[in-house]
């Protein structure tokens, strides 16, 4: 465990310090400060054991750091330590304190104790971060999920109408899916959905986005793009996915749709899949772009 000790009296410091570093732990010392906040940053210990006296605006220093927040504070305090100072240290981020005088047992159990709060504090963050990816992709293809990328359309539709950008969207059907896996079987189907879903994201742009609506069907937001452009990236994508390793040669077809003003997002989507069906009944394996009014 990396723990940083910031202590003002030498000698007392010297004897915390030989007391971590003789229980196995990594120990750096300072009298200063800023370069208590240098180490945090720079070193990021798991836990800063400081005194009082130079604590000053170390503790919200260390707290409103992007890089430094995550430190573990135990702050050593005189015995006249009042109450609601206390409370207000530990609103200011301070996790726990040390009364003067402080015994080696006592600094040893709480700087542990510390850092596994600092541990359980991080998995909690993992956690949420893991359920909102759960919430958000799509568990085949790590793609964004139905919600979320009609989230993200719903998005672009307020920023395209609220600065005058172009806008477009394509909807993908992979062709005769139903009978890939009818004749392969689910495992297979569920390969060409993976690779048909790379083979479509090779060439987009880094703020495009691309999702799954569910099934063999995916959706892709194209910001900054008007109707010209979108037709030479569905082609792209169209090539992409004909030339794709699948383990049975796949198509696809696309419509796309440009957003006109005052248009929602559910009717810019529901043109674009309206081109989808016309691409289909026109004979697969092609892109078609919608009109404003629903026809191809």
């Amino acid at each position: 465990m990396r723990v940083l000790l910031a202590h003002a009296l030498t000698p007392k410091r010297r004897r915390i310090a030989r007391v971590l570093a003789a229980a196995g732990h990594d120990v750096r010392e300072t009298d200063d400060p800023v370069a208590a906040l240098a180490h945090c940053r720079a070193w990021e210990p798991d836990v800063a054991l400081i005194h009082t006296d130079i604590s000053g605006d170390l503790v919200c220093d260390i707290k409103s750091d992007p890089v430094a927040y995550g430190t573990a504070i135990l702050l050593i305090e005189r015995p006249e330590l009042s109450p609601d100072a206390a409370v207000e240290g530990m609103r200011r981020g301070v996790q726990d304190y040390l009364i003067e005088p402080v015994a080696d047992g006592e600094v040893l159990t709480r700087v542990e104790a510390a850092a596994r709060t600092k541990e359980l504090q991080h998995e909690l963050v993992a956690q949420g971060a893991r359920l909102e990816a759960l919430l958000r992709e799509d568990a085949l293809t790590g793609l964004s999920n139905r919600r979320a990328i009609l989230t993200q359309l719903a998005g672009m539709v307020s920023g395209a109408r609220r600065h005058g950008h172009p806008l477009s969207v394509a909807v993908c059907d992979i062709d005769h899916f139903k009978r890939v896996n009818d004749t392969h079987g689910h495992k297979v189907g569920d390969e060409v959905l993976v690779a048909a879903a790379h083979a479509m994201g090779t060439h987009l742009r880094q703020e495009d986005q691309l999702g799954r609506l569910g099934g063999e069907e995916f959706l892709v937001l194209l910001p900054d793009t008007d109707g010209d452009a979108a037709m030479h990236a569905a082609e792209r994508m169209r090539e992409e996915v004909a030339a794709a390793p699948t383990p049975v040669p796949i198509t696809v077809s696309i419509g796309i749709a440009t957003w006109e003003d005052g248009e929602t997002p559910e009717t810019l989507l529901a043109r674009a899949d309206e081109a989808l069906y016309a691409a289909k009944d026109a004979g697969r394996d092609r892109v078609l772009a919608a009109t404003l009014h629903d026809r191809t």
